[in-house]
């Protein structure tokens, strides 16, 4: 493969500091592999421990020759060359791969896997803990127009996680879902989940810890029948995981950076979908270039959640956009992402 591999670190500042279960951050530390006229980007969210260094070890021990042979256009057998490593890095080369392999033959991705826009489902605009009632009555406010809005959860105190979930109620009429990242125990899902399904919640999210599957069925076992989706975030990274929570959750979150890249994530579609379970395709705060690589694979799934580049500043590529939950899929070969000049990063300081 006579080409060049080249790794960009990049800082992604938020507009606003963005508080999850997990921490609260003001900036985010992705990287952005060029493989050629392929562009990929791994997303290291603090709380899986992956840096910038990890990314970049990866991508410079990888052996182009080995892993490509000949034929760029011989995606699959490059895929399957790749070696394991740290999941947000091979789903950078993996995207990059696919980039450049839907530009040399000239078609954007969705359509050589045959997929349709207009499947594609609504994404919600996820909104940040808020640190009390009034505060989540005006993130909802600031949100109007969004016809789906996932509430983060986790504050520490269930009783607040709960008034949140009210106070965001009582304020809008849109679709509303939750994501707890992990935060409660079972004895507190088990308690605060038939509270919150008063609400007319699309889903629940990760309401407990990620490590034990053995929980979430034990959460199973002492939720009513009526409760609304539960779907494991944190629990599932890459398509061995979904097996073991068959009967307990009733679908999965799938991103990039944990499966990493989007030959596994199909694979996880295919067998979710073989099982009985949802399919959410979901990201992390990311660039425009990890953003619209899901999107291509959204027509596949039944619920989006792929707004992390609203949330940053200067973004450096412009791609799929979203204008009030509808995604809009580029036109262009392989991903279909521009790079953006300093002028035009400037300008997308103000807009989501």
């Amino acid at each position: 493969m006579t080409m060049r591999l080249t790794v960009e670190p990049i800082t992604l500042h938020l507009k606003t500091p963005f508080r999850i279960a997990h921490g609260t951050s003001t900036a985010r530390y992705n990287v952005l592999v060029h493989l050629g006229d392929g562009v990929g980007e791994a997303a290291l969210a603090p709380q899986y421990g992956y840096t910038q260094a990890d990314v970049a070890a990866y991508v410079e021990g990888l052996d182009l020759d080995a892993l490509g042979g000949d034929d760029p256009l011989a995606l699959e057998e490059s895929l399957d060359r790749l070696p394991a490593g740290p999941p947000p890095a091979r789903a950078a080369v993996d995207v990059a791969l696919h980039d450049l392999w839907g530009r040399r033959l000239g078609h954007p991705l969705y359509r050589l896997w045959g997929l349709s826009p207009a499947r594609c489902p609504l994404s919600s605009l996820t909104l940040s803990i808020a640190a009390d009632e009034q505060d989540m009555r005006r993130q909802v406010r600031e949100a109007r127009g969004f016809p789906i809005l996932k509430l983060k959860l986790g504050s520490g105190d269930v009783a607040l996680d709960e008034a949140l979930v009210r106070a965001a109620r009582q304020e809008t009429d849109v679709r509303l879902c939750v994501d707890a990242n992990s935060a409660w125990s079972v004895d507190e899902a088990a308690g605060v989940i038939p509270r919150l399904a008063a609400y007319d919640l699309l889903f629940i999210e990760q309401p407990i810890a990620a490590a034990e599957v053995q929980d979430w069925h034990a959460l199973r076992r002492r939720l009513p029948s009526d409760m609304p989706p539960l779907v494991a975030d944190e629990s599932v990274h890459q398509a061995a995981d979904i097996t073991a929570l068959v009967g307990a959750v009733d679908g999965v979150n799938i991103k990039l950076a944990k499966a990493g890249g989007l030959g596994e994530a199909r694979c996880m579609i295919t067998l979710a979908r073989a099982l009985g379970m949802r399919v959410m395709l979901g990201c992390m705060v990311e660039s425009s270039v990890g953003i619209t690589a899901a999107v291509h694979l959204a027509p596949l799934a039944d619920w989006a959640d792929l707004d992390g580049n609203l949330s940053i500043l200067a973004d450096p590529y412009d791609g799929a956009r979203m204008t009030q939950g509808r995604l809009d899929f580029p036109d262009g070969p392989g991903l279909g992402v521009t790079r953006r000049s300093e002028r035009e990063q400037d300008g997308n300081e103000t807009g989501k």
